[in-house]
């Protein structure tokens, strides 16, 4: 009898812990084309109802009392843009994509979720966001991530001009994202403060960034932990196009004509496996792979993130320190590639 009583109050247990993990993992929609107004609507227009309303705006959701630490937003794409947010719970939010119009196995109306900004405060630690475009308007602020809490993931995302950090942060993972030649031309945005200090522990991987890659803190040059399998392409402007200190530095494609960088101050520390435009660029590093032509490694033709797939079977297409091609498109995970269009791994 009593090895039943403890097998019946272990089930019950396992029971109370799997309920209470569903409640805290609900998903919720936002969509700013409902018609929700948080007291006599709840976005029945488009299927919601008083206990699972679809909100119209990011904000309205984070400040519904039922939305919980670890739930998720599923943003959903619209003709419009939607309001700029502040996030001050641990959530997933997740958009539909970018780029919606050229690649293929997309959602059927094409529409993208655009935002001016998004703001990650106290309270939003560890939380993520996926397949959202972050657009850009004549405000200098827009276009624009700002992350003022530790553990945050920006990943898939289309970023039209940087993202912003405050000062002291720890664990920013930056993955898979496109940033455009547009609006900015560097890909985080340097603090002209004095005291400014850096994130620790920032992973920047997997990335197509068209923008200068420059860091640095009150104290100079700052690092990056990680900075594997990108692509750069930035414009060449005869200046500085990377610049930063890292405990790792692999895998990427450096494809800006006559590109330079200052990577480790100048001693490529830790550079290894990458392959570049620029024929003194990386010089006697391990695995440094010069390609003068980069039209001989990439696809002829494709989308605007499409374009920066390798060709299969041409001699400058080599494996990278992991075995894995080079580039956002490669690496041996296949999760943690780039993904055409942002998309996040859920149905479409």
């Amino acid at each position: 009898m009593k090895t039943r009583t403890l097998l019946f109050n272990a089930v019950i247990c396992a029971a109370l812990c799997f309920t209470a993990m569903i409640e805290a993992q609900t998903i919720w929609r936002v969509n700013n084309q409902s018609n929700y107004d948080g007291v006599t609507l709840f976005g029945d227009d488009y299927g919601g109802t008083p206990s699972f309303p679809v909100f119209k705006e990011i904000n309205e959701a984070v400040q519904y009392a039922s939305v919980m630490d670890g739930d998720t937003l599923h943003v959903e794409g619209s003709p419009t843009l939607y309001s700029s947010a502040t996030i001050n719970k641990q959530l997933t939010i997740i958009g539909p994509g970018y780029f919606l119009t050229e690649n293929e196995n997309v959602s059927n109306d094409t529409y993208e979720a655009e935002i001016l900004s998004i703001t990650f405060g106290a309270g939003s630690e560890f939380s993520q966001i996926i397949g959202m475009n972050i657009a850009s308007s004549s405000s200098s602020t827009s276009g624009r991530i700002n992350v003022n809490a530790n553990g945050v993931t920006i990943k898939r995302c289309f970023i039209s001009r940087e993202i912003n950090f405050t000062s002291g942060l720890n664990d920013v993972y930056i993955l898979q994202n496109f940033f455009p030649d547009s609006n900015s031309d560097n890909a985080f945005r340097i603090s002209s403060s004095s005291t400014f200090v850096a994130p620790m522990e920032v992973v920047f991987n997997n990335n197509i960034c068209k923008k200068k890659l420059l860091w640095s803190d009150g104290d100079g040059v700052a690092e990056i932990m990680e900075c594997n399998n990108n692509v750069f392409d930035s414009p060449a402007t005869g200046e500085l196009n990377l610049q930063f200190n890292t405990g790792s530095f692999q895998n990427n494609i450096v494809k800006t004509p006559g590109a330079a960088a200052n990577i480790n101050s100048g001693t490529n520390q830790n550079v290894q496996y990458n392959t570049v435009s620029n024929n003194g660029l990386f010089s006697g590093t391990t695995g440094n792979l010069w390609v003068p032509n980069m039209n001989d490694l990439f696809v002829e033709n494709g989308t605007s993130d499409g374009v920066y797939q390798l060709q299969e079977g041409v001699t400058s297409n080599v494996p990278g320190s992991d075995g894995a091609d080079r580039g956002a498109f490669g690496g041996v995970a296949v999760t943690n590639r780039y993904n055409l269009s942002g998309l996040g791994a859920i149905p479409v």
